[in-house]
């Protein structure tokens, strides 16, 4: 069998054993491991897999594994979870395949829950990422609240996006006070398809960042509403197919407190609700189906993502090249 004969690197995953990061893979041929702390530059680090399709590697800072098969070039892998001290659900929107077999780039476009806690050392993990602009979309009660703590080169932009979906608060003021009686999956997704329809100018703002080379953070309270449809739509221009959007949206459930789910079922309860009329898990969580209704409501009002684009007033020049620095392309 030829080099070009064995099948390609896929199913790549990367995740923490304690001080180091397991990389496993398959596929490839005469795979050699580069380690750099660029996402586009493998560097000079290189060493031969520990055993067949696997790897070990230390976790001091954040390690990019440039996976390189002489048929095929590279397959790079990092940890999808950017380790914070301080910050919930940090994550890099790298490594997702496209349908036209690429993937996206790692290190480009991050999204996270609030920002109002980070340690010093967040604050120079978030240098050492090289993000130059993060997008806060949070409403300004919120932000007055709970005020961002951001390195000082750090260009915030504010993009305020409110809904029913993306205050809980004011969601359950609202049932509370009995004029919300009951709260669906469907209604979250409503709320979502919301937000797509009304903050063309924000979601527009944060494609034209990437278009012109910049590294972004987007975030919100909990980073997974707001933030979520935001990924959404990152992930649609680098052409990813919905089963990696769907798992991109999901991922969001394993970072939020349980706690929260606890504190406002007994809110509920005590104010004589019937915790039945009431998908919690929706509200608080996010469940697949949520962002399934999301793309297939999508392409009902749009007629697929080509139609959402042009409905966010994007040309197709700004389409390319933010498709460009979402992507990776081998060096």
């Amino acid at each position: 069998m030829t080099n070009n004969d064995a099948a390609p690197i896929s199913h790549v995953n990367a995740w923490p054993v304690g001080d180091e990061l397991l990389v496993t893979w398959r596929g490839g041929r005469d795979v050699s491991v580069f380690v750099s702390d660029d996402p586009i530059d493998a560097g000079t680090d290189v060493r031969k897999p520990d055993g067949p399709g696997q790897v070990s590697v230390s976790r001091v800072g954040r390690p990019y594994i440039h996976l390189f098969d002489p048929g095929r070039g590279f397959t790079v892998a990092a940890e999808r979870l950017v380790f914070m001290d301080g910050v919930r659900n940090f994550r890099d929107l790298g490594g997702y395949p496209t349908v036209d077999g690429d993937e996206t780039r790692w290190g480009q476009v991050f999204r996270s829950a609030r920002l109002d806690e980070t340690s010093d050392a967040d604050l120079e993990r978030i240098r050492m990422l090289g993000i130059s602009k993060v997008f806060d979309l949070r409403t300004h009660s919120e932000v007055d609240n709970n005020p961002n703590r951001l390195p000082d080169e750090v260009d915030v932009v504010h993009l305020p996006m409110s809904s029913q979906v993306a205050m809980p608060k004011g969601l359950f003021e609202r049932i509370l006070d009995g004029d919300i009686t009951s709260y669906t999956r469907a209604d979250m997704a409503d709320g979502y398809l919301r937000m797509l329809e009304s903050f063309t100018g924000y979601l527009s703002t944060m494609v034209e960042a990437v278009a012109n080379g910049e590294k972004i953070l987007f975030h919100c309270t909990a980073g997974k509403d707001r933030t979520g449809i935001t990924a959404m739509t990152m992930l649609a221009i680098a052409g990813v197919a919905d089963s990696y959007v769907l798992d991109d949206y999901e991922i969001s459930a394993q970072h939020q407190p349980q706690e929260r789910i606890d504190h406002f079922s007994t809110e509920l309860r005590n104010a004589g609700h019937d915790l039945a009329m009431f998908d919690l898990e929706a509200m608080l969580g996010s469940p697949r189906p949520v962002m399934r209704m999301t793309l297939d409501g999508m392409r009902d009002r749009w007629n697929d993502h080509p139609g959402y684009f042009e409905h966010l007033g994007l040309d197709a020049g700004i389409q390319a090249s933010a498709r460009e620095h979402l992507r990776f392309t081998q060096p």
